[in-house]
């Protein structure tokens, strides 16, 4: 397919430049895609709405998989020596040296050359090389602290945020706190894995009373999940690799799950990258090739393969992978079928993104277009601070 396919026009009124007040009065789109029917709802009834979708007399339990990455500030806004502005966004802070991130502009800049800090005007990096883009910490103090200090959350390009443009300091306070999930515990991520940035501890005590266990995996974000894709087609599009894991608890509940009969739902395009591309290698697929592999979904033949793949899933429990997986729609008709996930809670993605790819792929290219067409007819706030939808995969419920 073509990336021109995942276009589309929306008013830009809607995307969402702050965090509404409470995190849980965002709306939620509910699709059901064994029924083709669509709700409006809001998040804060989530528990009650997979409840309904998921009675507890049938299924006594329902799984919630969060990616628990913690971001990072990771942009850095900058002086040149001459005078000019710069920026540089971290991508890893596990080196001193050799750092990799995006620098601006990046054209311009020469090896050797020293950024400052904008703000005080202390040295903050030096460029150790432009293609790719690598800095040297020059501040003095652990990287880690010296972001803590001086860096900015790393909100997209969409959300305005140019201290020359924006002046309350209230707002970049906010962006700390808000552009972070309530659960986030492992420091690794260069964005947010917006999915979950809806969930408040009242709806994580209504999911507990409800049987819908929230269970960790880790999936730092970085160029894999928000590089734009260039190329023409999707086929053509190589994505960047990103660390994950999933802990020996949480693969536990995974299998038993899958021993009841019970929903796994995924929190964010991430988790579920995080979950399938581990489940991708125990059964020995090459993940960029998954989208074409020849696979079936765990459920429909549990009881014959469980003796054989439980030992693999522990194998590859709490072991670090680099995933480059790329979900991806094959044709307008064709629809990807998870090894073990039954749905997805999501925020509604930017046009031609990798993001917007997967959700096509996992519940069809004309319902994906359906569904964003509903949203913005019906005013959704789009994109990271936007709003939420939870989509339940065809022929899986």
């Amino acid at each position: 397919m073509k990336t021109k396919d995942f276009h589309f026009d929306y008013p830009e009124k809607l995307v969402a430049q702050a965090p509404l007040p409470e995190r849980d009065a965002a709306r939620l789109l509910y699709w059901d895609g064994v029924r083709g029917l669509h709700h409006d709802r809001t998040f804060s009834e989530l528990p009650q709405v997979l409840r309904e979708a998921f009675p507890v007399a049938q299924f006594p339990s329902i799984l919630l998989l969060v990616n628990d990455s913690k971001v990072f500030p990771a942009r850095l806004r900058c002086i040149r020596n001459s005078g000019g502005r710069a920026e540089v966004f971290v991508l890893s802070t596990k080196t001193e040296e050799d750092i990799s991130c995006l620098l601006r502009p990046q054209k311009k800049m020469k090896v050797g050359e020293v950024l400052f800090t904008e703000e005080g005007k202390k040295p903050a990096f030096e460029i150790q090389s432009i293609d790719p883009p690598r800095v040297k910490n020059v501040s003095g103090i652990p990287l880690s602290e010296f972001l803590m200090s001086h860096g900015e959350m790393p909100l997209p390009p969409y959300i305005e945020r140019d201290p020359q443009k924006v002046t309350d300091p209230a707002l970049h306070a906010l962006d700390r706190m808000r552009y972070q999930t309530v659960y986030a515990r492992d420091l690794g991520s260069a964005a947010a894995p917006t999915a979950g940035l809806h969930f408040t501890p009242a709806v994580l005590a209504e999911c507990a009373h409800m049987v819908i266990r929230m269970a960790p995996v880790t999936l730092h974000v970085g160029l894999g999940t928000f590089q734009p894709v260039t190329a023409q087609t999707l086929d053509e599009h190589n994505m960047h690799s990103e660390l994950c894991v999933i802990p020996q608890n949480t693969m536990d509940l995974v299998v038993e799950h899958l021993d009841a009969g019970c929903p796994v739902i995924c929190v964010g395009t991430t988790s579920f990258r995080c979950l399938e591309s581990v489940l991708l290698r125990v059964i020995g697929v090459e993940l960029p090739k998954a989208s074409n592999a020849e696979r079936e979904p765990f459920k429909k033949r549990w009881g014959e393969i469980r003796s054989s793949i439980v030992p693999k899933l522990n194998a590859a429990a709490g072991v670090w992978h680099e995933t480059n997986l790329f979900v991806k729609p094959q044709s307008r008709e064709s629809f990807y079928a998870p090894l073990c996930c039954d749905g997805i809670i999501t925020n509604f993605h930017q046009p031609e993104s990798t993001l917007v790819m997967l959700v096509a792929a996992l519940i069809g290219f004309e319902q994906w277009s359906e569904l964003y067409r509903h949203a913005i007819s019906e005013s959704y706030r789009l994109f990271s601070y936007g709003d939420s939808s939870l989509l339940l995969f065809p022929e899986k419920k």
